[in-house]
């Protein structure tokens, strides 16, 4: 008899043991993204407002530009517009920018959508949050179209980051017609 429960205390922890290293190791396995593609696309250069972000792809040459350069959106393939500036690229004189630009335009780590730049009788501050999850809205004027940019397993980090500017080069090469 002793030898039977000892043997089912031991059988007991064994599968507890089991069942613990089973379920730290898929949790770590969620929480580990799979390494992406990088654009592979032809050259881009990108006029940015605020900081450059740090991106995989050797072939994307960010310049820096103000708000009184986007009358000049002809000589990029795209604007980026990072979190820090939002507010300033709220301004109702831009929405006309944006809504003629033969470029689309990228609004990075927006709470509020796309909607308060391309609108003039929305307000940035009082627009409500959109909980969407969507890290970067690119708005293309010549199509009326947006695309929202999700990080993967809507994780913040590096890798999550590079993997969704990957993809916005993607869709900017298809936009210009850079083939």
């Amino acid at each position: 008899i002793y030898g039977g429960e000892h043997m089912k205390t031991k059988v007991r922890l064994a599968i507890i043991m089991i069942s613990f290293l089973a379920i730290a190791f898929g949790c770590s396995m969620l929480n580990d993204e799979s390494e992406t593609e990088p654009y592979h696309g032809k050259p881009l250069h990108i006029g940015i407002i605020g900081e450059e972000p740090d991106v995989r792809e050797e072939q994307i040459q960010f310049t820096s530009i103000d708000f009184t350069d986007l009358q000049k959106v002809e000589n990029y393939d795209a604007i980026f517009i990072t979190k820090e500036n939002l507010k300033e690229a709220d301004k109702a004189q831009y929405a006309k920018v944006y809504n003629n630009s033969p470029r689309p335009f990228l609004f990075i780590d927006s709470q509020k959508g796309y909607v308060p730049f391309i609108k003039e009788q929305f307000d940035f501050e009082n627009y409500p949050d959109v909980d969407s999850g969507v890290y970067a809205y690119l708005y293309d004027s010549k199509s009326q179209r947006y695309w929202g940019y999700v990080l993967s397993n809507e994780v913040v980090n590096e890798q999550s980051i590079q993997d969704v500017y990957s993809r916005i080069f993607e869709t900017i090469e298809d936009l210009t017609g850079i083939n």
